[in-house]
């Protein structure tokens, strides 16, 4: 699941997946633009613990601003790796993730 938060230029500011979740713990991955320097990307981990006393509480697990070179060598390494351990196919269709029939994403 992936929430998608958008400025009023219609241009997504802010992506937010999850990558780990179960009955007691969330982990999530935000890809997030920065307005200020426009030719970086923050990415931030977080983790939520459910079972805790503020189960809406999230921590910062790793952050990082790279380059938007090198989040388009890490979509492309992804994408490598799903395509080498056959899992690219079989993903999509479990996932809907709107491809075209060339490959590429449609949104």
């Amino acid at each position: 699941m992936s929430v998608i938060e958008t400025t009023s230029d219609a241009i997504p500011a802010e992506i937010e997946c999850i990558l780990s979740a179960s009955d007691t713990y969330i982990e999530t991955l935000t890809v997030k633009r920065i307005e200020a320097q426009p030719w970086l990307t923050e990415l931030v981990i977080k983790t939520q613990l459910l079972t805790v006393k503020n189960p809406k509480e999230r921590r910062v697990k790793a952050r990082c601003c790279i380059e938007r070179e090198r989040v388009i060598e890490l979509r492309d390494a992804v994408d490598r790796f799903l395509i080498e351990t056959g899992a690219a196919n079989t993903s999509a269709i479990a996932h809907n993730a709107g491809l075209n029939p060339q490959g590429g994403r449609t949104s």
